[in-house]
């Protein structure tokens, strides 16, 4: 069995030249790397091991862990408003409930991004909408909003319960990721779409009367 001082003689041998790695390989592997580790354990160094490169390498781009997860964030966003489908439903109350429960889908389906955009941004009053600079230009959320106003939600109703369920859906996805382990009678889309319903259900009042026969099915 080789001794420890082997195994760092090997690693030494093996490791990257400096400069061979650049941020999209370092993020790329900090994904694989961190895949089923909570952020509160991330350490520089121990990706800098998995990649086999030296730890100046990797701050050589990113100074602080605080700015690998700001960049891994970036990266999970990205990927989270490619993948969400197009949209779907005739009236705004379908039209919101299907967007939140494709929202929470993917969200559900990836631990690690789950964690990197709710858990980072996800915090009340900070909304995927308001608080991140791209998500604000996100052409599937313009694309909501329009279609929105088309089915007779004015726009600053639209913005809050756009807010509202934006927040609950990331609220939802937390407790759901701390209470995975437990039993539970009903299934999470049974409980999310429930939580979803009665939202929608008390905006209602909110609209205008002329705009509430057109809004709601």
């Amino acid at each position: 069995m080789p001794s420890a001082a082997g195994k760092a003689e090997k690693s030494a041998r093996t490791r990257r030249p400096r400069g061979s790695i650049n941020p999209a390989d370092i993020i790329a592997g900090a994904f694989d790397f961190y895949r089923d580790t909570p952020i509160e354990q991330w350490s520089i160094p121990q990706l800098a091991t998995h990649l086999d490169v030296g730890v100046t390498s990797i701050y050589w781009y990113f100074r602080t862990k605080r700015e690998l997860v700001a960049a891994m964030t970036e990266a999970a966003l990205a990927s989270f408003y490619e993948r969400m489908p197009p949209l779907r439903g005739e009236g705004w109350e379908e039209l919101l409930r299907n967007f939140f429960l494709d929202f929470h889908r993917l969200l559900a389906a990836d631990d690690l991004a789950c964690d990197l955009i709710v858990r980072q941004i996800g915090v009340p009053g900070d909304d995927l909408l308001g608080g991140d600079p791209v998500a604000r230009n996100w052409p599937r959320a313009q694309e909501l909003f329009a279609a929105l106003e088309a089915a007779g939600l004015p726009a600053a109703l639209a913005q809050h319960a756009f807010f509202t369920l934006s927040v609950y859906t990331q609220g939802f996805l937390l407790v759901e990721r701390k209470g995975r382990s437990a039993p539970s009678a009903a299934s999470p889309g049974d409980d999310l779409e429930f939580g979803i319903t009665n939202i929608l259900r008390g905006l209602r009042p909110l609209l205008a009367p002329t705009e509430e026969g057109r809004g709601v099915a």
